[in-house]
């Protein structure tokens, strides 16, 4: 594969991600949280809630450390490497805390808690954690079989992101049924039922 982007500018990007890491550990879309909620009493946006200031974000979050252990993978001498190891670890601690009472994660990228508990399994898996080894981990696999179908898919309406509470779709999506077989997937979740009848379904909704 031919090299894209160079060495140097590799590691300013990495050097702008060390940058933007928020006092709980998290990460925001585009920069630091600057001001609290408060400041959505000033949204004057009929469609759009939570745009007036930054929130962390397990999503964003994930691709964050996602990155920056690739980089560390490719660099292994880097003088930043305990930093980013740092980094790494306190990021993992919020995706933890972030965790809701039924073991999902609230998304806010995409629809909603079958996306975001894909991207923070996937954190949890990149520094070891299993369904074996992980109470986190568990909590997630119990939480997704838990929303499965008798069909073996999972359908997820948009209508979470507007409630904050996991509402089943009318029928089944393979996008959130992808989103939840790669989750038990990141877990080592070793039943493998659940996740080959997500993947069956899948291929007969395409």
């Amino acid at each position: 594969m031919p090299k894209l982007i160079s060495d140097e500018r590799l590691q300013d990007s990495a050097e702008v991600l060390l940058t933007m890491q928020n006092a709980n550990g998290g990460f925001a879309s585009y920069e630091l949280i600057r001001a609290g909620p408060w400041l959505e009493s000033l949204n004057a946006a009929e469609v759009f809630g939570r745009i007036m200031v930054e929130y962390p974000y397990p999503e964003c979050s994930t691709a964050t450390i996602m990155g920056l252990q690739q980089f560390i993978k490719t660099y292994p001498n880097h003088p930043r490497k305990t930093k980013i190891e740092n980094v790494v670890r306190r990021t993992v601690q919020y995706i933890k805390k972030a965790q809701e009472q039924d073991g999902s994660w609230y998304g806010s990228w995409g629809v909603c808690f079958t996306y975001a508990t894909m991207f923070a399994t996937e954190a949890l898996k990149s520094t070891g954690e299993t369904y074996e080894n992980s109470a986190t981990m568990r909590k997630a696999v119990e939480f997704l079989l838990s929303k499965q179908r008798d069909d073996g898919g999972w359908g997820e309406s948009y209508k979470s992101c507007e409630t904050g509470v996991y509402t089943e779709h009318r029928e089944t999506q393979v996008v959130n049924t992808a989103w939840a077989v790669i989750a038990l997937m990141n877990a080592g979740y070793k039943e493998r039922g659940p996740i080959e009848k997500g993947i069956k379904v899948s291929t007969l909704l395409c």
